[in-house]
């Protein structure tokens, strides 16, 4: 399979994936478990099970101090920063709505590949941007009865944090090997919050023995659809899986109606179309160019 399209369908399993976790994370909460206690619990365990791997695969780990410090970084600083915003705005506004203002994400993230990088913005990429967003608002605008302030800020938090962890995660990715990134990064971040729950008195784990359960499948999702999401950014590009992580909320949404019976209306039908003809267009740009070229 072209590199390509096995770079997309990395970038769609891990959209997948991510979409689950805003509604296994509630009730997680719904059973105690505090935001400090999730992220903790949720990377420390993912760093045991790709650590694990690497062991047991005899993969050689050969990293020098700087290596060690970009990892720390990626993992300790900026995603930690992303997961903060993000968690914590679900917990004071509605997933929907701390969804939607997280996915204004793809937007910097093709400004920053095209300032830093210097990755072509082509009309078919702001297309797919601007048709993916509309579709978002046509989804979750029914939802904004909550206007929280500060979880509004969290959540714009949590896109700019996550732009620049994807952008400098590529960088990283041309030097040290996919299962490395991902293990140390979950390593790093585990630390970063429980140095963080410690600090503010905010590590809870008398949670019910049942939340034990979504904090298990919130680890699970978080190992593949790291390895998914750095994979597809390695095949592809940063915007490209950030257009196709736009996909993500539609899962969201699909859990949303199967445990919670919440229904669908016409313009959230026509929202979910239109991030999927969005995606579409990344997904088949590159076949288009060779069409062209022939």
């Amino acid at each position: 399979m072209d590199p390509y399209y096995k770079g997309a369908i990395f970038a769609l399993f891990s959209a997948a994936g991510f979409g689950m976790t805003p509604v296994l994370a509630v009730f997680a909460y719904d059973g105690g478990v505090s935001v400090y206690s999730l992220l903790f619990l949720r990377f420390m365990m993912a760093a045991v099970v790709l650590f694990s791997y690497i062991f047991i695969n005899k993969n050689e780990i050969n990293l020098d101090l700087y290596d060690h410090l970009k990892l720390f970084v990626q993992g300790g600083i900026i995603y930690s920063v992303f997961s903060i915003c993000y968690f914590s705005a679900i917990s004071v506004i509605s997933p929907s709505l701390a969804v939607l203002l997280f996915y204004t994400y793809p937007i910097i993230v093709a400004l920053l590949s095209f300032l830093i990088n210097g990755e072509k913005i082509t009309k078919r990429i702001i297309f797919s941007i601007i048709v993916s967003f509309a579709g978002l608002i046509m989804l979750f605008g029914e939802n904004f009865n909550n206007l929280n302030k500060l979880g509004i800020l969290l959540a714009l938090g949590a896109s700019i944090s996550y732009s620049v962890y994807a952008i400098y995660g590529r960088h990283i990715l041309d030097t040290i090997p996919l299962s490395v990134t991902t293990a140390y990064i979950c390593f790093f971040a585990a630390f970063t919050f429980l140095a963080a729950g410690l600090y503010q008195n905010k590590l809870n784990f008398s949670f019910t023995p049942v939340s034990w359960i979504y904090v298990g499948l919130i680890t699970l999702i978080t190992v593949g659809g790291f390895l998914s999401f750095f994979a597809g950014i390695k095949l592809t590009s940063p915007t490209i899986v950030s257009i196709l992580g736009m996909t993500e909320p539609i899962m969201t949404i699909i859990l949303s109606f199967i445990i919670f019976s919440e229904q669908f209306s016409l313009i959230q039908i026509i929202g979910v179309g239109l991030v999927l003809t969005a995606s579409t267009q990344v997904l088949f740009k590159k076949q288009k160019k060779i069409i062209k070229k022939y």
